[in-house]
């Protein structure tokens, strides 16, 4: 009788703990899309099926589409954005040079928010000299969903107002041919792209599409200087990360480049001196990461040419993200 209850005893706290461990089974079920493990490893080629241009793609902003009447009058477009735009008779034509009429369809951008430098993968720099923008704009042509080009001898006039003006400026144009270190590039033409300064706009006449830039470069060869690299953990790699160093006091951002040889983010020389927040978004699976720290550029003892800020990133909503992008 004794055995015969030890043994129903048996058997009651086996089912206890067969349900004990059921429930825990039932507990660490792992995310849908989640990793098993941290992914520290970096690509040599980046695609569009890879976490960080994922990640790129769901920040950017949308451009403000408006259209033209390309005929024998000026088409003047005023925008929302605060710039106006003034394209000349007969603008238009096909990527084979034959003369376009009627509808256009106009794309356009206007980045002076440093969150949206950062969206738009759009840095302040000029090979590995700093940029201070008074404006970056994209205008693209279409007509049909088909791509134009302005026809021959053609500018067009864009003004914008822009407080305080800057009288250092000088004209950029956007370098696009490598997608993933976008650069802008002194007008090799500054008798075409030339711009107007007043007290309160900028009015420029360009024959150039798609990207410019309004901006000082700031010349750093005269001052001392720094690189910035990103401490971080190491599964915050090329492959779904991206980095940047924001100014807090010029309108400028510089992209912190992933260094395949030492595997961190490290920024061109900075000028030393200056308050600098290092902003990190990764996409790790499913999930968003957002790291920011804040810093004063400045030459350190140890390695006088490179300063380390170590930036640890929390996981974050999307909306969050970009809710802070917004208010930089």
């Amino acid at each position: 009788m004794m055995n015969k209850k030890i043994f129903i005893l048996i058997l009651f706290a086996g089912g206890l703990l067969l349900n004990a461990c059921q429930k825990d089974i039932d507990v660490f079920v792992p995310d849908p899309g989640q990793l098993n493990a941290p992914d520290s490893s970096w690509q040599t080629a980046i695609t569009a099926t890879t976490p960080v241009s994922i990640l790129k793609n769901s920040l950017l902003t949308e451009p403000y589409l408006d259209t033209i009447n390309v005929n024998a009058n000026i088409a003047t477009i005023t925008t929302p954005l605060g710039i106006q735009i003034n394209f000349p008779p007969h603008c238009c034509a096909t990527a084979a040079g034959q003369p376009v009429a009627g509808k256009v369809d106009v794309e356009i951008q206007v980045v002076k928010k440093k969150g949206d430098m950062i969206r738009l993968d759009r840095p302040s720099t000029y090979n590995d000299s700093m940029l201070i923008t008074a404006g970056q704009l994209f205008i693209r042509l279409k007509k049909e969903g088909q791509p134009l080009q302005l026809a021959p001898g053609v500018r067009f006039n864009i003004n914008y107002v822009d407080l305080p003006t800057n009288q250092q400026v000088k004209f950029f144009m956007g370098d696009e041919t490598n997608p993933q270190a976008f650069n802008w590039l002194p007008t090799p033409e500054p008798n075409l792209d030339t711009i107007i300064i007043t007290p309160q706009s900028y009015q420029v006449y360009t024959k150039r599409l798609r990207w410019i830039s309004i901006a000082q470069q700031v010349e750093i060869n005269t001052v001392a200087r720094v690189s910035v690299v990103a401490d971080m953990a190491n599964y915050f790699t090329n492959a779904n990360t991206i980095a940047f160093t924001v100014f807090k006091d010029l309108r400028s951002v510089v992209a912190m480049r992933p260094d395949l040889t030492t595997r961190k983010f490290i920024t061109g020389k900075l000028p030393v001196g200056k308050a600098i927040t290092v902003v990190v978004i990764s996409k790790q699976g499913n999930d968003y990461y957002l790291g920011t720290e804040s810093a004063v550029t400045a030459n350190p003892s140890s390695n006088p040419t490179v300063q380390s800020v170590h930036v640890v990133p929390i996981k974050k909503s999307l909306a969050d993200i970009i809710s802070y992008l917004n208010n930089l």
